[in-house]
Formats: structure tokens, sequence, C-alpha cells
């Protein structure tokens, strides 16, 4: 019964590091797209400030 006890807590555990690994490259998409974003919006700005009116 020991044996088969440690085999659940071990599949846990893996489930655990499956799960952190997910969320992990989750949140490195978000920030990806965060900062594209605010790069796109920075060069938009940029050039509306440096544009030249007639």
């Amino acid at each position: 019964m020991k044996s088969l006890r440690n085999k659940s807590r071990s599949g846990q555990t893996a489930l655990e590091y499956v799960i952190v690994f997910v969320v992990l490259l989750g949140v490195i998409e978000a920030l990806r797209v965060f900062v594209s974003s605010a790069r796109s919006s920075a060069e938009r700005t940029t050039q509306l400030v440096t544009c030249e009116y007639p």
C-alpha cells in the first residue's frame, strides 16, 4: 500500500511541474504581447510627434 501512495505522490509532483511550466509559458507569452503592443504604440507616438505639419 505504501508503494502505491509514493507513486501517486510522484505523479502528482510531475503534474504540478507540468502545470507550473504551462503557466510560466502563458506568462511569458502575455509579456511578449504586452511588450509588442507597447513598442508599437511608442512607434506610432514617435511618428505623430515628429510629423511635420504644412
